[in-house]
Parts: structure tokens; sequence; C-alpha cells
């Protein structure tokens, strides 16, 4: 398992995994907000789109997923 510290919080990537539903392995993309009791969101990918994952790609990714679960007006 992946784990990449971020401004945000944390954002760590599973180990692929298979499943019925997809031909393709897949990895789980979880974000855990800083100062949130360990709630987190998720996101499945296909593995070989996420290969190259790097810092980069995961302080983008807590970016995104922060604006869009943080209330507008709501200190962090």
């Amino acid at each position: 398992m992946n784990k990449f510290s971020t401004q945000q919080g944390i954002v760590t990537i599973s180990p692929p995994f298979s499943t019925l539903m997809h031909d393709q392995r897949q990895v789980t993309v979880t974000y855990t907000p800083n100062n949130f009791s360990g709630w987190g969101v998720c996101k499945d990918y296909n593995a070989n789109e996420i290969v190259d994952f790097t810092q980069a790609d995961a302080e983008l990714f807590a970016s995104n997923a922060d604006s869009k679960l943080r209330l507008p007006g709501y200190a962090a």
C-alpha cells in the first residue's frame, strides 16, 4: 500500500485486487482528511491507470476531494 501525506490529509492506494464486476484489476484510492476523526472518501480505479501515481497526483486528489466535501463558509 502506498501512502502520501498532503496538506489536506492522507492519501492511500490499496494493493491491486480483482472483482467480479471488472475485467481488470482495481485499486482503491482513499483520502482521509485531517481533523475529521478518521473518516475518509475513496474511489476505485483500474490498476493500470495509476501505475505512476506520484506526490503531485496525491495532492491533486486530496484537493479535489476536500473541495467537494467541505461546506462553503465553514472553517476546516
